[in-house]
């Protein structure tokens, strides 16, 4: 993606309506065929009569918007009309990658802009989605890649300056995410499919071919070995290793795997070492699943002794494990009371990088007597957990589920506004014993 701002009073800015909208709509290469979307709105406005659609049919023009095609003397008069800056884009995608992408056409990358272009238009515009303005044409002219151009402006002349450098790399990691999300998707299923066969065919090894001596007592899996028995944990491997030798389907189901992991590296941007760490995670990750599945072939039934007289100490009031039942606990309400639909529009925040609604926790008991108790601090609490989720980063698979992240952020913020809520009530236990005794004095 590439970006440039022209600023009111700017050679380039009157350039633009002039110029560079005709140049975009009418260069060798600008595909001004009518795809079916073009076709079904034609008809659409045929029927309903609306004047002044004709002024250049269906496969005339090749710009379009948000709503339909747009006849170049128009997007002329749109943009000398607008206040405020202008930006031109050019966002692009390797040929060869293209269809994979599903950006192999024109109907393609018009549904595609019209689906991404103004919510990232907007985060770099530094402006409400409801005031961006912008025509698109494609073009087929460059050999090595497809690619669209984008003018875009506000409504409002409220996009008056330069673009910083942050939010130009928020609205192209929006964008990579949202034309990445087809091939990414299908990737990662790629990846646990082979994934799930790797570790099918290690358990098919007959347990009479393996020779590995375990240790007589402890548990049996492979990161218990690896840390106590580092021998063993490698006499595993061993065995793995030969039968990929002995068996074509071992070794063809982890070359599988691991062509598929690089395709996801590849599809994620990763290079040098980023993408080494990325790969060889994944390989470990896969050793350690075939080793489980092979040391369940040898030792299926090892199970530990219980103790002779078990001895339990009692359960601390505010350890690790209190705090995870809270949560685990707070997890299961928010999950029970936010309705579908709040939780659906906080999984979109989630995927879109912005805040997730604090609205969505109205429904769930515990935040709501946690604001009762302590209305400020507690509405303070959990709006810094939201915006802090929503601003700290952190690239995420996209076949992930953003909707266990929300409820994860959601989960976060109602435990954060009861601790605020609980602390807000202990000072102020604190300060009324204070006062009682001074009473008392």
């Amino acid at each position: 993606m590439n970006a440039r701002v022209h600023l009111p009073g700017s050679k380039g800015r009157a350039a633009v309506a002039t110029g560079t909208v005709g140049y975009i709509a009418t260069r060798p290469g600008a595909d001004m065929s009518a795809t079916p979307s073009d076709l079904r709105r034609a008809e659409l406005a045929e029927r309903m009569a609306l004047a002044g659609y004709y002024a250049e049919r269906p496969g005339s023009t090749s710009l379009f918007d948000q709503d339909g095609q747009v006849p170049l003397h128009e997007a002329r008069t749109r943009l000398a009309a607008a206040e405020g800056a202008v930006a031109t884009w050019v966002v692009s995608v390797r040929r060869e990658e293209a269809d994979e992408l599903a950006l192999g056409c024109k109907e393609e990358w018009q549904r595609w802009c019209r689906r991404e272009l103004t919510p990232a238009l907007a985060a770099a515009m530094g402006v409400p989605e409801s005031s961006v303005r912008w025509v698109a044409a494609e073009h087929e002219n460059a050999e090595n890649s497809k690619h669209v151009h984008v003018i875009s402006w506000s409504s409002d002349g409220s996009f008056s300056s330069v673009m910083p450098k942050q939010r130009l790399e928020r609205a192209r990691a929006m964008l990579t995410d949202a034309a990445l999300a087809p091939a990414m998707e299908a990737a990662l299923r790629e990846r646990d499919i082979a994934r799930s066969l790797a570790v099918e065919a290690v358990r098919r090894v007959p347990a009479e071919e393996v020779r590995v001596t375990l240790p007589p007592t402890g548990r049996i899996s492979y990161a218990h070995l690896r840390c106590w028995h580092p021998e063993t944990a490698g006499g595993v491997r061993e065995e793995l290793s030969r039968a990929a030798e002995r068996c074509p389907a071992i070794r063809d189901a982890g070359e599988r795997y691991r062509a598929a992991v690089e395709h996801c590296a590849d599809l994620k941007g990763l290079g040098g070492g980023e993408r080494d760490r990325y790969v060889g995670d994944a390989m470990r990750d896969l050793t350690a699943r075939r080793a489980n599945a092979l040391l369940r072939t040898i030792a299926p039934d090892r199970t530990e002794a219980p103790e002779a007289a078990p001895m339990h100490a009692p359960a601390p009031q505010n350890g690790p494990a209190t705090r995870r039942q809270r949560e685990r606990c707070v997890r299961c309400e928010v999950a029970a009371c936010v309705p579908h639909r709040e939780m659906a529009e906080a999984a979109a925040a989630v995927r879109e990088r912005r805040p997730v609604p604090a609205g969505a926790l109205r429904a769930c008991p515990t935040y709501l007597a946690a604001v009762r108790r302590a209305p400020a601090d507690a509405a303070r609490a959990a709006l810094a957990v939201i915006e802090d989720a929503a601003t700290s980063g952190g690239r995420r698979d996209l076949g992930d589920e953003a909707g266990k992240e929300a409820l994860r952020i959601l989960t976060r913020a109602a435990l954060a506004a009861l601790r605020a809520a609980m602390s807000t009530g202990e000072r102020t236990v604190r300060l009324t014993n204070g006062i009682e005794r001074g009473m008392r004095i």
